[in-house]
């Protein structure tokens, strides 16, 4: 294992690529899964990830950021956290295992015992390759990372088409997960050369817990309220509703994974080697947060417009219920980077308390507006959920003005004017692009959008995008012509 970091430019766009060809692939698979399986599947393996996702936030406990963030990391840091990640991994399933009779009951669903105990095994698996991820993601080696993630998702999805053809139904979805974690673990293991050398050490622990403590109690009371839309949907609408949320849920966080994945794999590395140089580090994160921004909001507002056309092209009309839910949740899409970002901030500069306090502040507002708006059903639900990521946008940007003197006013206008050019450029588009033919709508919107939005970007000479262009056009002109 080689010790050498990437460089950050480097890191940056393999960030891109691993986010993009993940996303597309699981796209891809997803496409066909949901033309073979029903919005019912999909509900109750909705109901499972509830409880999947909150036992990872125990496995990890702040655990991978801290080993990220810390320079001088150790072998009995790193050994540390590996023991400590297994044996919370290995707590977790049996409760998993033993809890699931009791979850079933609760949702009146029996299919959850064996779902469940199927599906858990991937807390297990997650546990055992936090360390190699984190060393591959503190020495900047995404293109690994993204040869791995891939090398995963495709052998994994076409076992879950096989199975789902052959009329397995939801347990395509649940071999689909675990066999993607046991081939992703595998690979980890053979490809980074670490293995536990060192025994469990007291002071490793101590500052891996002091870290990363934290972030496990804001981590966990982010998953446990931003559940509740599952929860309480599976429990009290209905598992055919929950499929159609989670379908549109799904395919909005297609489009947020790119942005706020390439934040996960590249904000916390990048950001924590200026951390001793607030004014290159405020450089760093205004120049990544517009940038992140001016990718991510005209595609939002791209979904948004074209939504129909593209849930009636890709899943037929048997989803066609999927289209307003999707259209509500993709529009708060370009809000996800911008809390991402200010949270790798915080982290980068071993503020976790802060991420601690916001998190409390955001969650109990959250709370509050989801058992209010839930009275008005599952489209109430949705309106809260955009008003609440909103709320959470601003609360995470707040501490950004102190820590970096960078002010709350300057952040608003930062990113506000990309969304608001964004869905402006589109409105009129709406009412040109209209044919009988889904996928042409699809092409001609997309085409007549996006050139609008840059040539608006060009007549006002936005510098961050000139910029950007022109070295994205000299990068493709030297990858054709070499020069």
């Amino acid at each position: 294992m080689s010790s050498k970091s990437a460089s950050p430019i480097k890191a940056t766009i393999w960030s891109f690529v691993e986010r993009l060809s993940t996303e597309i692939m699981s796209f891809v698979i997803g496409v066909i899964l949901a033309r073979l399986l029903s919005p019912s599947d999909y509900g109750v393996i909705g109901l499972t990830t509830i409880f999947l996702v909150i036992s990872n936030v125990f496995i990890d406990s702040g655990f991978s950021n801290a080993l990220i963030r810390k320079v001088d990391r150790t072998e009995k840091d790193l050994s540390t956290a590996f023991y400590f990640n297994f044996v919370i991994g290995g707590i977790s399933y049996i409760l998993l295992f033993l809890f699931s009779n009791l979850i079933a009951v609760f949702f009146e669903e029996p299919l959850l015992v064996d779902l469940i105990r199927i599906v858990g095994l991937n807390v297990m698996l997650h546990s055992l390759c936090i360390v190699q991820n984190a060393i591959l993601t503190s020495q900047l080696n995404i293109r690994l990372l993204t040869v791995i993630n891939l090398s995963s998702q495709i052998p994994s999805g076409i076992v879950a088409i096989y199975l789902a053809y052959n009329g397995f139904g939801v347990y395509a979805l649940a071999v689909q997960t675990v066999l993607c974690s046991v081939i992703r673990t595998i690979m980890l293991w053979v490809c980074v050369k670490w293995r536990p050398r060192e025994r469990f050490d007291k002071q490793s622990f101590n500052y891996l817990w002091g870290f990363g403590s934290k972030l496990l109690l804001s981590s966990l009371i982010g998953q446990l309220v931003g559940n509740i839309h599952s929860f309480l949907i599976g429990k009290y609408i209905g598992k055919a509703d929950l499929g159609y949320y989670s379908k549109g849920n799904s395919l909005s966080m297609h489009v947020s994974s790119i942005t706020i994945g390439m934040v996960q794999k590249v904000g916390l590395p990048l950001l924590s080697q200026y951390q001793n140089d607030v004014e290159l580090l405020k450089k760093q994160f205004q120049t990544m947060m517009n940038l992140l921004v001016l990718i991510i909001a005209p595609i939002s507002a791209f979904f948004v417009y074209e939504a129909k056309d593209i849930v009636l092209f890709l899943w037929t009309d048997k989803w066609l219920d999927t289209v307003p839910m999707f259209q509500l949740i993709v529009c708060c899409v370009v809000l996800g980077p911008m809390g991402a970002m200010s949270l790798s901030l915080m982290s980068a500069m071993n503020r976790t308390d802060i991420i601690l306090k916001i998190e409390v502040i955001k969650k109990t507002v959250f709370v509050i507006v989801i058992f209010y708006s839930f009275q008005y059903g599952i489209f109430g639900l949705l309106i809260g959920q955009i008003f609440n990521n909103i709320f959470a946008a601003l609360v995470n940007m707040y501490p950004t003005k102190n820590l970096l003197k960078y002010s709350y006013v300057s952040q608003l206008i930062d990113v506000t004017r990309y969304i608001v050019f964004a869905y402006l450029v589109g409105l009129p588009w709406c009412y040109v692009v209209s044919t009988d033919f889904h996928l042409l709508n699809i092409l001609i919107f997309f085409i007549l959008y996006f050139s609008t939005y840059c040539l608006l970007l060009r007549i006002i000479k936005d510098e961050l995008f000139l910029k950007y262009s022109a070295i994205f056009i000299n990068g493709c002109k030297h990858k054709l012509f070499g020069k």
